[in-house]
């Protein structure tokens, strides 16, 4: 089933639903979107976010850079949208590691950020988990990097397989090319160089680190995991169902049209 969403002016929205989990199941449809930065959307676009029963946005932000804002006046009064830094340009380490390398634009700075900022990716988790009832999504400007980090410690949390996950990332590949013709091209340079694949460089990270316990670590309470696994795992016996039926959903009952 097509995850892909059609909200006007955004190119890479997704939902994370129907992926498969070790324990059984899938993960639960309508819970968690993907997406890039919520402010090209138009007000039809707007409209089709809301419909499909999203309730909050999270817009992952990068401090001492800006991004453009939804405007208030075009978010529907029963969205909100809350904003959570997620990486710091006054931060060296983190300009040296991810900027520098070019490994932002790539599932590879995935381990840099749990080595050495847990901390910003346990807040992130923490504001998906504490969230009002509905749907969540998380965006950045491009909805393939920040966006792409917190996808991936969801999916890690709720026990989705590592080959899963990086059919994901790659999904927004393709679908920014419009918008971003060159990236591309410099993701295969960088894994080139690098020597490694967007699967191999999600399979290493998840087998040197330990994604639950890295983040309880850095301040990820035992209710926020739980919060997690109910939101987007849902347990084996619901989370099978296609998008139509409203048992998957916390919320309102989405409009796929």
């Amino acid at each position: 089933m097509d995850r892909h969403l059609e909200w006007d002016a955004c190119l890479n929205a997704r939902d994370l639903g129907g992926l498969g989990l070790r324990q059984g199941g899938r993960t639960r449809w309508g819970s968690v979107v993907r997406s890039d930065n919520p402010a090209y959307l138009t007000g039809t676009g707007w409209r089709a976010l809301e419909a499909y029963g999203v309730r909050t946005v999270i817009a992952l932000r990068t401090g001492g850079t800006t991004d453009d804002e939804p405007d208030p006046a075009d978010v529907p009064a029963g969205v909100a949208v809350e904003r959570v830094v997620v990486e710091d340009l006054s931060d060296a380490g983190f300009v040296e590691s991810c900027v520098d390398t070019g490994r932002w634009r790539s599932p590879l700075y995935f381990s840099t950020m749990l080595e050495h900022w847990p901390e910003r990716c346990a807040r992130a988790v923490s504001a998906v988990a504490r969230s009002r009832p509905g749907g969540v999504v998380i965006s950045c400007g491009r909805g393939c990097d920040r966006t792409g980090l917190v996808a991936f410690l969801l999916l890690s949390l709720v026990g989705v397989a590592p080959d899963e996950i990086a059919a994901d990332w790659a999904l927004s590949v393709e679908r920014l090319r419009p918008r971003d013709p060159d990236n591309e091209v410099a993701l295969q340079a960088l894994l080139a160089r690098e020597g490694t694949t967007i699967l191999a460089s999600i399979e290493q990270t998840m087998h040197t680190i330990d994604v639950r316990e890295r983040l309880v670590a850095a301040g990820l309470s035992a209710d926020d995991v739980a919060a997690v696994e109910h939101r987007l795992g849902g347990g084996p016996a619901r989370n099978h169902r296609p998008p139509d039926d409203p048992a998957c959903h916390d919320g309102p009952r989405p409009d796929r049209g």
